[in-house]
């Protein structure tokens, strides 16, 4: 059985330096695939770089915390703080859905604003997945699924990546990972009566914003024969990126190094690894 790699860079549109990054990453180095984010202060510049380079796959990357949303604030008051903006943080949102308060209505609506914000522009999705993974809450995945089948959306993340210790260093990561694997496979039969695709495996939660030259040349060695998507998040930082305080400690510039690696990519046609995107994985 071939080993098939999804490169896929997450953020495409927060900003600027993010979205020259994931362009540079993918025109010289192995990203086949980007998540477009429309609550990003870049989505417009994103927008004009996926029609210079149609070769890039692209999927939506559903924002529910940090930054603005698509809808006015009185249309999903559960949503959203005082000053009309997202809830800040993943924390902050769970309390809200633990405690009741996010109404489900209110998430679909929003939700269905981005999906079609990106659809109004021309653009081929091909996944769905989501900023601090939210959309594998109860209630909220089923919502995605909605979208996915409504707007005849062929894929969704699913980050069940497998536990491996990686030092103290990861051990937030790490726990994350533990998470959302578990609410994965509580999903993945949701996705499979769906008729929806996700990928066999997927690797770069707990070296989400870290994933440096080493770590990259780890996971392409521990790839398993069938589909896995490596999740990444290349570019530069500037000025735009302070006011997304969820994304400043990534540490995209090395990441951007390690995917345009020489060594990297030479590891990759050694082990034979196949980059494909959401579309063009064999199904």
């Amino acid at each position: 059985m071939k080993t098939y790699a999804i490169v896929n860079a997450d953020d495409f549109g927060l900003d600027r330096g993010i979205n020259r990054g994931i362009v540079e990453a993918h025109c010289r180095g192995i990203v086949t695939s980007a998540s477009l984010m429309p609550t990003g202060d870049a989505f417009e510049d994103a927008i004009a770089l996926a029609h210079q380079h149609g070769d890039l796959a692209l999927g939506v990357h559903l924002t529910l915390v940090e930054g603005r949303p698509i809808l006015p604030a009185e249309k999903i008051p559960s949503l959203v703080t005082a000053d009309g903006e997202l809830v800040k943080t993943p924390w902050g949102f769970l309390k809200r859905w633990a405690t009741g308060q996010i109404r489900l209505g209110e998430v679909k609506k929003e939700l269905e604003a981005q999906v079609a914000m990106v659809a109004d522009q021309g653009i081929k999705i091909d996944k769905l997945d989501s900023h601090m993974h939210l959309h594998l809450l109860p209630g909220i995945f089923q919502t995605v699924v909605e979208l996915a089948r409504k707007h005849q959306i062929q894929g969704i993340r699913l980050p069940r990546e497998e536990f491996h210790w990686r030092g103290l260093g990861c051990m937030a990561g790490s726990a994350k990972q533990v998470v959302l694997r578990c609410l994965s496979l509580m999903h993945a039969r949701h996705v499979r009566s769906a008729e929806l695709f996700c990928p066999d495996y997927l690797c770069g939660l707990a070296e989400s914003g870290q994933m440096t030259e080493g770590a990259l040349l780890r996971t392409l060695s521990s790839l398993r024969p069938g589909i896995t998507e490596i999740m990444v998040h290349p570019g530069y930082r500037d000025g735009e990126l302070e006011k997304w305080p969820l994304s400043r400690r990534y540490r995209r510039e090395k990441e951007l190094i390690a995917l345009t690696s020489c060594q990297v990519k030479d590891l990759v046609k050694q082990l034979q690894i196949e980059l494909v995107g959401y579309r063009t994985a064999p199904v």
